[in-house]
C-alpha cells in the first residue's frame, strides 16, 4: 500500500510591525543640512541625527518620510542595555533634489582635495653627516692590545654565550666565535708588542738621526743654491749700472708710449667735421 507524503510547509510568519506614531520633535529639513551630513541616493536614503549623531535610514521616502527607529549607538556596537533615540520617528523634509545634492557633494569633494593640496608638505631636517675621507687621506692606526682587552672584556660582560665559572676548583671559560677571536687576537698582540716597541724604537732614532743631517746639510745646501745663481745676479746688477739714471726709473720691459697725434691728419680732420655737422643736424630734445 503506498504512503502519502506530506510536503513541508513554512509556518507562516507576523509582519513587520509599521508604527504611526510620529515624534513630537520638530521636522528636520534638509536644505539645512551640509551634502556630507545626508545622503540622498535613491533606496540608500540615510541622514545624521541631530542627536546621537550616527547614520540612520530614512522610511517613508515616497509618502511622510521619517527617522527609523534606532539606538543611541550603532547597530554594530552591541551593548547590553540599549537606548532608543529620542529622535526616533522623526519626520524630516526631503526639499532638496538628489541632483542638486550630487553637485554640492562633488564641489564639496572637490573643495576638501584642492585645500588638502595646499597645506604644506612638513619639512623633514636632514640629517648632518660629515664628509667621507678619500682613500688617500686614511691613516691606518695600528691596533694595540690593551684596546682590543677592552673590547673584548665588554664582549664578555655582553654576550650571553662567553662564560667564565670555575667548576671543581678549576676555571673554566667558553666563548662563542667573537669572543675566540677576539682573544687571539689579544694574544697575539700581547706576543708582539715588544717587537713592536722595538721597531718603533728603531724608527724613531733613525728620524732623529735624519733630521740632524738635514739640518747640518741645509746652509751647504743653501750656498751651492747661491752659487748657481750668483753670476746672473752679477750679470744683472751690471746692466743695470751701465743704465743712465733717467732710464732706471723705467722698466725695460715698459711698452711703447701710445701715440697722441693721428697717423693720417687730412681723414682726421675730414671725420671730426663729418661728426660736427651730424651733431648740429640732431633736435636740441634728444
Amino acid at each position: 500500500m503506498a504512503t502519502t507524503t506530506v510536503e513541508p510547509k513554512a509556518r507562516k510568519r507576523r509582519r513587520k510591525t509599521r508604527t504611526k506614531n510620529i515624534s513630537p520633535l520638530p521636522a528636520i529639513v534638509a536644505s539645512e543640512l551640509t551634502a556630507s551630513q545626508i545622503d540622498l541616493t535613491p533606496g540608500k536614503e540615510h541622514v545624521i541625527c541631530p542627536d546621537c549623531r550616527t547614520w540612520t535610514p530614512i522610511t517613508g521616502v515616497l509618502g511622510t518620510p521619517v527617522l527609523v527607529p534606532h539606538h543611541t549607538t550603532p547597530y554594530h556596537d552591541r551593548t547590553t542595555t540599549p537606548r532608543r533615540c529620542s529622535s526616533s520617528n522623526r519626520r524630516i523634509v526631503l526639499d532638496t533634489a538628489v541632483d542638486t545634492w550630487r553637485a554640492e557633494l562633488a564641489e564639496r569633494t572637490e573643495v576638501s582635495a584642492t585645500v588638502a593640496s595646499r597645506r604644506p608638505t612638513k619639512i623633514l631636517p636632514k640629517p648632518k653627516t660629515g664628509s667621507t675621507p678619500a682613500a688617500s687621506q686614511l691613516k691606518p692606526v695600528p691596533l694595540a692590545a690593551e684596546q682590543v682587552r677592552q673590547v673584548f672584556h665588554r664582549h664578555q660582560q655582553q654576550c650571553l654565550a662567553c662564560t667564565d665559572e670555575p667548576q671543581d676548583g678549576v676555571r673554566t671559560v667558553r666563548l662563542c666565535l667573537d669572543g675566540q677571536r677576539l682573544a687571539d687576537t689579544y694574544l697575539r698582540l700581547l706576543r708582539q708588542e715588544p717587537r713592536r716597541r722595538v721597531q718603533r724604537d728603531v724608527f724613531a732614532r733613525e728620524r732623529r738621526r735624519f733630521d740632524r743631517q738635514y739640518a747640518a746639510a741645509a746652509p751647504a745646501k743653501r750656498q751651492t743654491e747661491w752659487a748657481a745663481v750668483l753670476p746672473a745676479v752679477r750679470n744683472a746688477d751690471t746692466r743695470r749700472a751701465d743704465m743712465p739714471v733717467t732710464a732706471r726709473t723705467i722698466s725695460v720691459f715698459r711698452h711703447t708710449d701710445v701715440p697722441l697725434q693721428p697717423q693720417e691728419v687730412e681723414a682726421h680732420d675730414q671725420r671730426q667735421a663729418e661728426l660736427g655737422r651730424q651733431y648740429a643736424a640732431r633736435p636740441a630734445n634728444t
